[in-house]
């Protein structure tokens, strides 16, 4: 069964240069909050606090191992006179306007300026932990990996991981997508992306061939194959066809374009739920179902699991606005890499 979401949170970073008069002139959409598609997260500007211009958004940093958007690159603002300089800034540093279309940050140009300048060309000394570090700490962001030399702690509320490899949201797209049994799964053709959590939401693959099928992938499922030239996936090719389908409509007739995207459903999901029997297994989901109830969310129709520390959320709730708080109480129990949110917003045909 297909939910219609209202607004556009993927599209297709390749189209962006083709994309026709008619769609470009259809009638303004709604402001889409945290997520944007990846093409207009290009068009948005960065100013600071003092409404002076420092550039652009060019390109995104992504740690697809953790669910995570690490860095933001920023291209500089021509009224700086740095020569069209690229900046690296950890996303929660961010502040958006409240359409989205202007990101600020709490920095002086002269701050802006003297920031390290990113080298595309040489990425893969960009992308290395202590340069990483470097940017958060410049910025006054704590880094949510594991900086060179120190050691995760037990004792931490969200423990810190060691950062994934780092690539360019522009280089993931159209990456190839197989499974462990070198079966071809289809390419990238998408990703929904929450800049200022520091969030992949999804990954959208397409299926090879002319029936265009999409599936939805949390991108904590995806590694990069020992090329890094491709993705992998856990899952059979059987598997895969359970995956939840994406589906984009285009603007046409005046109508505005929508997607559609299925509920999870099918034995990854089944499993994924199973509750596991260790002690901390079990304190987070009661720590997590004790902070819906005093929260005083209407979530009767919600399941939670937790299973080798991994926490799912399956069910439906009426708002969406009850959907971002119950996962925001599972995030505190756990930590955001750890939580696959399948809620869904109002109850589905089936009455499930």
């Amino acid at each position: 069964m297909s939910l219609k979401f209202p607004l556009l949170v993927c599209a297709i970073f390749a189209a962006i240069a083709s994309l026709t008069p008619r769609v470009r002139a259809e009638a303004p959409r709604p402001p889409v909050g945290a997520e944007k598609p990846i093409h207009e997260f290009t068009r948005i500007q960065v100013q600071n606090f003092q409404d002076e211009p420092l550039g652009r958004i060019k390109d995104l940093a992504i740690d697809l191992v953790n669910g995570r958007i690490v860095q933001v690159l920023v291209v500089s603002d021509s009224t700086l006179n740095v020569d069209r300089k690229v900046v690296a800034v950890p996303p929660g540093a961010f502040l958006p306007d409240l359409l989205n279309r202007v990101y600020r940050l709490n920095v002086s140009t002269e701050v802006f300026k003297s920031a390290p300048a990113v080298d595309l060309s040489q990425w893969a000394d960009a992308g290395r932990s202590e340069s990483v570090a470097a940017s958060y700490h410049l910025f006054g962001q704590e880094p949510y990996f594991l900086e060179v030399g120190a050691t995760p702690s037990a004792t931490d509320e969200r423990p810190k991981v060691s950062l994934g490899y780092v690539e360019r949201s522009s280089k993931i797209i159209d990456l190839s997508v197989g499974n462990l049994q070198h079966e071809k799964l289809g390419k990238v053709w998408s990703m929904t992306l929450d800049i200022p959590r520091g969030r992949i939401v999804t990954v959208i693959v397409l299926a090879p061939g002319n029936f265009q099928t999409k599936s939805v992938i949390p991108a904590t499922a995806l590694n990069f194959n020992d090329a890094r030239n491709g993705l992998l996936l856990d899952d059979t090719k059987i598997e895969f066809a359970e995956e939840p389908r994406y589906v984009f409509t285009e603007a046409a007739f005046g109508n505005d374009s929508y997607s559609e995207e299925e509920s999870y459903k099918g034995p990854r999901t089944h499993v994924a739920l199973v509750q596991g029997n260790s002690y901390r297994d079990i304190d987070r989901t009661i720590l997590i179902n004790r902070g819906i109830r005093a929260a005083k969310i209407s979530a009767r129709n919600v399941e939670v699991g937790t299973n080798d520390g991994r926490v799912t959320l399956r069910g439906w709730v009426t708002t969406e606005q009850d959907k971002n708080h119950i996962e925001a109480i599972a995030i505190s129990a756990s930590r955001l890499e750890l939580v696959d949110n399948q809620i869904t917003v109002g109850r589905p045909a089936s009455g499930k």
